[in-house]
């Protein structure tokens, strides 16, 4: 009897401390993760002052605009966060240079976030699935942000197609010779809808709208796009914002040139 109450009070104690761990430091110590920041020319009190003027804007395509067209001109630099299968994966913030995919999850977690701290957090639900800072959770493939439970958009691909879209059933990270793409990931098999660069009608393109996240049709197998940018409106044309390779930059390049000898687009849209 006393072996039991002995333990029960250790087990108290046990769940006391945890808890306290847990006021103290503010997270589960099982999700902790390290965190590399590099700002470049930015301070976290210009980003901070970024957030609030984002927040009087109307709506979120508004805030999308406003907030992506702060990078315009920062340069690209590819493979900021790094990784790999079996390797302890960090939540980066590298603001000194970034590619099509790290330039649209900072653009999204920003609109969402009101402090450093909370662009952090969302940057983490934003880039990795139920916000698990590792990198088999990582949202590798641009068709990630509208599949599971935690979505970061919706798929309006069809939506702005009609007609004209095409699915294609994909087995992403799987390529044509049975290899992966990306070493220790699963592959997932997924149908991905796109609308044909030859289908970009005036029409079509009207239905495209300021802050949509766009990603670029990739034919090649095992993967869903090859790009990523952010769709602009400007005196009634699209505009892509991105994060060239071609250009190493970010710029706004006009949609329906730059999808010349593209195979074509996705479309999505946050809620």
């Amino acid at each position: 009897m006393k072996r039991i109450i002995k333990n029960l009070f250790l087990l108290v104690v046990i769940v006391i401390a945890a808890k306290f761990l847990l006021t103290v430091f503010g997270k589960d110590l099982s999700t902790a993760h390290s965190e590399k920041v590099i700002l470049g020319d930015w301070t976290q009190q210009e980003i901070e002052t970024l957030m609030e003027q984002a927040a009087s804007k109307d709506g979120p395509a508004a805030k999308i605009e406003f907030l992506s067209e702060s990078f315009l001109e920062t340069p690209y630099a590819g493979n900021t966060l790094g990784g790999a299968s079996g390797e302890t994966e960090q939540l980066t913030v590298d603001l000194s240079g970034v590619d099509c995919f790290t330039y649209i999850d900072y653009v999204e977690s920003l609109r969402l976030s009101g402090s450093f701290g909370e662009f952090k957090e969302k940057l983490a639900k934003t880039r990795y699935k139920d916000g698990a800072v590792r990198w088999e959770n990582r949202r590798h493939f641009f068709s990630d942000w509208v599949s599971g439970d935690d979505k970061n958009a919706r798929d309006v691909t069809r939506e702005v197609g009609g007609d004209a879209t095409a699915t294609v059933t994909k087995e992403l990270n799987k390529k044509a010779d049975g290899s992966s793409w990306l070493p220790g990931l699963a592959t997932v098999k997924r149908d991905v809808s796109h609308v044909p660069s030859e289908k970009l009608s005036p029409t079509v393109l009207q239905e495209i709208k300021t802050g949509d996240y766009i990603g670029i049709y990739s034919d090649r197998d095992g993967l869903d796009v090859s790009h990523t940018g952010i769709a602009v409106r400007k005196d009634g044309v699209v505009y892509l914002r991105h994060a060239s390779t071609v250009h190493a930059k970010v710029l706004d390049e006009e949609l329906a040139a730059y999808m010349k000898n593209k195979p074509g687009l996705l479309v999505y849209r946050v809620k």
